[in-house]
This record gives structure tokens, sequence and C-alpha cells, in this order.
């Protein structure tokens, strides 16, 4: 590993031996040009298994900013010699803008007792409960009764986002170890095993935190974090240990997210909610009042940064509807399916308003990192990079190795590491982008409310309402005079992946729904019954499809998409796969390969894993890059595997590390929402059970088939699939175009009609997939 330090011009390697042979470290090198080299090292270090070797040296840095780092090793008592290269990019720090601002501390937002005492009671009325309890108790059944509306929207909302946090604060106590063990690894860092857990710990993941006190007298003696987790758990502590046995650790519920989403509620509730949150059908808008209300002009003429937008009438209805406004105080809906260039629709809207809107600035946001990122990378291609600011929060740092070297050297992180933002980091730039909830950390900042004119959530439907309210409420709201200051654009898809609720009873509430749904079922964003569509001023759906073959989303589009879709991929992009020659049908890329496999739950992680799917899944990987097909040969990163159970994720990935294949990606489907490849091969896990388990959400399947550009390959066990009504309507597509291999399987017509009853598997409440 190397680490470099701009500050300093410093380089450290961390050489370590992961070989069971002896090594002989002979000469380190650094190629600043082809054939410039200095020496690191030079002389004879032999390096026993597991050895590691730090090297610290000062360099001077070069105009391209890249170099290579040379290790040549000899294994010992052998004629054998290692070669070792590791390419290192330097970031080039934009100059700092000013000052660090100083950050208020959160609220506590408490959680009233007699909440407390209500959920502890499984919310049954009970007779010992307080007057408080009581009275709280009936005012939530009313509004489950009523729905959620203007009226009871804030208290209703605050209920369902206290009831979760009691929820996952107690889930998080099971986790407290009483008499831990801890093995020291590194300085400051200790491996826990999964072992010592009485409960298997599903909820703890990297940046969870940990608390460490004495068992003897319960002092805390430092704090900590979880930073790797496998088949144990590396912890990294604040300050090292002196001993390492019969310590009782406590793994705290990170409160940050409900500090914010309560905050959130307490400025939203400053809005005129009927015309904000829950608008109804009225006489349109006038161009003239709006252009009164925000004094700028109406705006007609464009031209077009991306060539692709002047040539979809959608798209260009959707940028044009919303740098006007149509739709305000209401929130702009982006309805983009699957492939139809949702997310460079947000980007050329944010470049024409910067263009355009000479005086307005403009928060992006999105549910995730990546998603930043992606959005971040791509406006950077035509905006200044003193004119965009991308704002990380401090536990991104610990991924900054997979970001993109220009988006990081926009932010916060321009350095390599965290610094907090300072105020001119707002004030000089217009284009700000975040994720949804650290656009919170604003407030903190003392950021000015008024500064930003629009706001853009980016995956708007895979998040709870409560969290989509941050930046409307906590950034756009003018609490002094009592509206909505911003513009607001949802960008999403409400027949993708939704809101991840873990507490079944929260499950049917608002709380398991998104804004951006929610507003789609109001009669204002809904199709006009007499011509079949959307009202444009309120709602643009993207119809053409510009990311897989047409037989790929097929079935999506008539299930989900009222058949609107259109094939407009580049031939050369989706069509290459067609005649390849393992195709059971050559002009149908896809295929459905029957295998009856044995699904095994593992005893820690209780997620399931299914060996013979992911040895078929090894057959296909290594046909696909052995073999051309029409002319190309695929490279590990054209092929993404998509799994719905995690532990069947990391049983695949460990059997690719065994054939040399590390840079296939695999995940779940959560993780591949948003994203694509060329090839996708999906392993449903499911077999040797009487239900097709969480596989039944529609939207997952919905997303899983329409990751693939060229060719998709689903492995699975279709007597299982086939309870489900929805996949057996699938597997009935597939039979129909012939694109069955492995064993066959028949689908019997009446089966459809049966009632189909799909478990979801639940452990104490939760889903472990």
């Amino acid at each position: 590993m190397v680490e470099f330090s701009i500050r300093e011009s410093m380089v450290v390697l961390y050489v370590q031996n992961l070989c069971p042979q002896v090594l002989i470290l002979r000469e380190i090198y650094l190629y600043y040009e082809k054939h410039m080299r200095v020496s690191l090292f030079d002389g004879v270090l032999r390096m026993v298994p597991g050895y590691e070797y730090v090297i610290e040296r000062e360099i001077h840095e070069k105009e391209d900013r890249s170099y290579h780092v040379v290790l040549l090793c000899q294994v010992i008592g052998t004629n054998f010699k290692l070669r070792e290269t590791v390419l290192i990019h330097l970031l080039s720090p934009r100059i700092p803008r000013g000052l660090p601002m100083a950050m208020k501390k959160l609220p506590m937002f408490e959680i009233p007792d007699y909440v407390q005492d209500v959920y502890k009671n499984d919310f049954l009325a009970i007779q010992h409960y307080n007057r408080n309890s009581t009275l709280w108790l009936e005012r939530f059944k009313k509004y489950r009764s009523e729905k959620l509306n203007s009226k009871n929207y804030v208290e209703y909302l605050r209920m369902l986002n206290q009831i979760d946090e009691l929820h996952r604060d107690h889930q998080m106590q099971r986790y407290t170890i009483e008499s831990a063990n801890l093995k020291e690894t590194l300085p400051n860092e200790y491996m826990l095993s999964i072992e010592q857990f009485n409960v298997p710990p599903v909820l703890l993941d990297v940046g969870s935190h940990v608390h460490v006190y004495s068992e003897a007298n319960k002092s805390i003696l430092t704090r900590g974090m979880i930073i790797d987790r496998s088949s144990c758990f590396i912890i990294k502590t604040d300050v090292p240990l002196r001993k390492l046995r019969s310590l009782r650790l406590v793994f705290p519920l990170n409160r940050t997210q409900y500090i914010m989403e309560h905050m959130a509620l307490n400025y939203v509730c400053h809005l005129d909610l009927n015309s904000v949150l829950f608008p109804e059908p009225q006489a349109e808008k006038s161009t003239k009042a709006i252009k009164k209300a925000f004094k700028e002009e109406h705006i007609t003429k464009f031209k077009w940064f991306q060539d692709c937008i002047a040539t979809n009438e959608q798209q260009k209805q959707a940028i044009k509807n919303i740098i006007n406004r149509t739709a305000y105080p209401a929130p702009y809906i982006l309805f983009g399916p699957p492939g139809t260039g949702k997310t460079c629709t947000i980007v050329e809207a944010v470049l024409q308003i910067w263009k355009l809107r000479k005086k307005s600035r403009i928060l992006v946001t999105a549910t995730s990192n990546f998603a930043c990122n992606e959005l971040t990378k791509r406006l950077l291609k035509y905006v200044p990079r003193t004119d965009i600011f991308r704002y990380f929060s401090l536990t991104t740092e610990r991924d900054i190795h997979e970001i993109d070297l220009k988006v990081i050297e926009v932010s916060n992180m321009h350095y390599g590491e965290y610094e907090t933002p300072s105020a001119e980091d707002f004030t000089h730039t217009r284009i700000l982008v975040c994720t949804v909830m650290i656009s919170a950390r604003l407030l903190q900042l003392n950021v000015g409310r008024s500064m930003y004119d629009y706001i853009f959530i980016d995956e708007c439907g895979s998040c709870k309402e409560l969290s989509a309210l941050v930046p409307i409420a906590c950034v756009g709201t003018d609490t002094a005079k009592g509206k909505l200051h911003a513009s607001v654009v949802l960008a999403g898809d409400p027949k993708q992946l939704g809101p991840v609720t873990l507490m079944p009873y929260l499950r049917g509430t608002p709380h398991d729904v998104s804004l951006l749904e929610r507003l789609m079922n109001l009669p204002l964003y809904q199709k006009d019954l007499n011509n079949n569509d959307y009202n444009p001023d309120m709602v643009t759906k993207l119809l053409d499809n510009y990311r897989s073959h047409g037989a790929l989303f097929q079935f999506s589009n008539q299930q989900f998409y009222d058949g609107e879709l259109r094939a407009k991929g580049s031939p050369a992009i989706i069509n290459w796969a067609v005649k390849w020659q393992q195709l059971p049908n050559r002009d149908f890329p896809m295929i459905f390969h029957t295998v009856i496999g044995y699904m095994q739950q593992d005893s820690i992680t209780l997620s399931y894993w299914n060996a013979q799917e992911a040895t078929k899944v090894y057959e296909y990987v290594q046909l696909l890059l052995k073999e051309e097909i029409n002319g190309r040969m695929l490279q590990q990163e054209d092929i993404g595997i998509v799994t719905p159970y995690s532990k069947q994720v990391e049983f695949i990935k460990n059997g690719l590390t065994v054939l040399g294949l590390d840079s296939i990606e695999v995940g779940s489907v959560d993780q591949f929402q948003g994203r694509e490849k060329p090839v996708i091969i999906i392993s449903t896990v499911r077999s040797n059970r009487t239900s097709v388990g969480f596989l039944a959400d529609v939207r997952r399947l919905n997303v899983a088939l329409t990751r693939a550009q060229a060719l998709t390959i689903i492995i699975g066990n279709a007597k299982i699939l086939m309870k489900n009504r929805t996949w057996y309507e699938f597997l009935k597509l597939l039979k129909a175009n012939k694109a069955i291999a492995g064993k066959m399987f028949y689908c019997d017509k009446t089966f459809s009609t049966r009632k189909m009853m799909d478990e979801v598997e639940l452990a104490n409440g939760w889903n472990f997939a």
C-alpha cells in the first residue's frame, strides 16, 4: 500500500509479505518518467510470511502527478523473482478558499418517556399508562386510521420516526458484550470474533461506533469504530488499550440521521403544506405569476450542452419546466425508468440554470455518495472546477481511494483527508453537491438559509419521505416568511427499490413510502384520463431507453411502465451479444439457466448462499472471458454479478478471487440500483424452500432485470421461483422466447390463477438478505 501526503510531499510505502514463502526484498524504485527513476530501497531485507516493512521518503512532484513504484523480490531457496508495480496518482488540490467554519452541535431531540413506555408494551392499551402515554397512543391510532394528511403530517411523521429510532436502539443494545476478548492486529486496531455476540450482529457494519468499558468498574476506556467486517470485526480505537480481556463492549446507535430528520420537521411546519406537499389540482399558474414571484424572465431558448438532449422531447420538456419553476411551490417530478437518461437530464438542467440564471445557486443532492460523485463528475465536464463544491462527510474519508480524483479535487477532501468547509466554499461557488443527509450540516455551519434557489433530490424514490424533507426544510425553507424559498426537483422511479423499513410494525405506514411515490399518487401528479398523459408542468416521464437491448427490458416495460418505453440505445452497445452461440435463442440475448441447488444459511449473518449456483456463475464468467462474442473480447469490468443475498455476494467474491478475477463487480440488487454493465449475471439463490422469500418484492426483480446493456444471464431454480406470480409471468415470457438452458421445466397455465402466498423470511423482525 502507498500513501502520499500532499502538504509534506512525503510518500509512505507499506510493504507486507502475504506469501507463504520467505521473500528477500532487494530493490524499490520510484519511476517519474518512462526511463527515469530514483531508488527508495537498495539492499537485502529478509521478510517472513506476514512481515511488514514501512519506508518513508520525500519526493518532488511532477506536472502530470503520476508515478510508478516498482518492488523487486526473490523467493528464498528458489530462482523465482517477483516484481510488483503500484501506480500512484497524486491529487491537484485547489487553493484553500478560507478558514474552516465552526460547526454547532446538533440538538438532542430526546424521545419522551411516555413514547418509550408505549413502545415497550407493543403499542397495546395498558391500564398502567400515565395520561401522556394514553393520549399519545390514542393520537397515533387516530393518525393511522386517517392516513397521512396536511393536518397530522408533522406529528405523525415524528411519531413514526421515534418508533423507528427506539426499535433500532433496542436492536443495537442486544449486541452489547459484557466480557469481550480482543486481539491486537495493529496499533490501536483490534480483532473481535463474531462468536462472542449473543445474537447475530446483522446491523453492525463498517462505520458503526463502539464504546469500550472496563468490566470491573464500568468506566469508559475509549471510543472506537468498526473499520472492517468479514469473518470477524476489526475495531480501531481512539487510544490504545492496556488490557484486551474481560472488556465490556457497547455498540451505541448513531442518532445523527434521526436528529436531522427531526430538525427537518421543525422547519417544514412553517410551510403551507397544502400547497407544497399536498398540492391539489387548480387553475394553472400563469407564466406572469411565476415571473412576478421570482422577478426573473421566462426562458424559452436553449443551447444544449449535451448533444443527446436535443433529440429527446421529454428531456427538453422537463428541463424547460424545471428552469421556469412551473410546479412551484410544489415539487417537480422527473420520473426516470431504467436507462432513460435521468442523470443526463438532471445534469443538463443544472447546467442550464448555471448558464441562464446567473444569480441562482443550485443544491444537488442524492441518497448515495455514488450518485453524488457521478453527478459531480459529469458536471465537471462543463463547469469550471472553481464553481462547484462537493461536500463530503467525515465518514467518507475511509472510501477516498474509491472516488474519482477529479471529484476529490473540488471537495473538502482535496488534500486527501477530511476538513471542515470554509464559508467561501459555499459563497464562492454556485453548485453544491452532497448527500441528502449531509445537507443538514449547512444549518450547523450557519450557511445562509436563502442561498440556494434550486434543490435537486436524485434517487428520491429510494428514501423515506422524512429523509427527502431534510434538504427541502433545512436548506430551502424561509422560516421567517413561512414559504419555500427554493424550487424543488424530485428525480427517481417509484417502480424501483423504495425505502428500507426494517421494523415490521412500520411497514405499510408513511414511514415505508418515499415522498416521490406519495406525490405521484396524488391527482395532480397522475395521468389525465382524457389524454393518458401527465401534466407537464408537474411531472415528466422519460420514455426512451438508451441502456439496453429491447428484449432485456421487455418484461419490465410490460409489467411496470405501461409498455411505453422505447429502445433507443446505440446498436454497437446493445446488439453485440445477439447471435452468441451460447444463447438458446440467438436473437434473444437473455438466458435462464436452471440449477437445482441447495440453499444454506450462515449462522452468524443469517444470510443465505447457494454453492451450486455460484459454480454455474464461475462457468459463465470464464466462458465469457475466454471466447470472443461477435469479434469482441470482454474484460472483467464488463461483467456485473447481482444476487439478493449478502452471503452469496461474499461467497461468489471469494470464488472469483481464487480464479484471479478480482475486477468483476459483485453486489446486491440494492448496490446495483442506478448502475449498468454490458453483461449482468443474476444468481437468485432460492432453492429447497417453499417460497421465494423477499424475492417476492417485484421492484427488486425490476431493478435486477434492467441493469444489463447487451446480455442477461439468470441462474436459479424455476420450480421455486414460479411460486411467485411475477416470477411465473417472467419465466413464462422466457419460455415463449426459448431462452431456457439447463434442466427444462413446464409452466402450468392453471398455476398463475392459484392463490400465491409469498412469505418474507424474518428473524426477530429483520429481513436478513
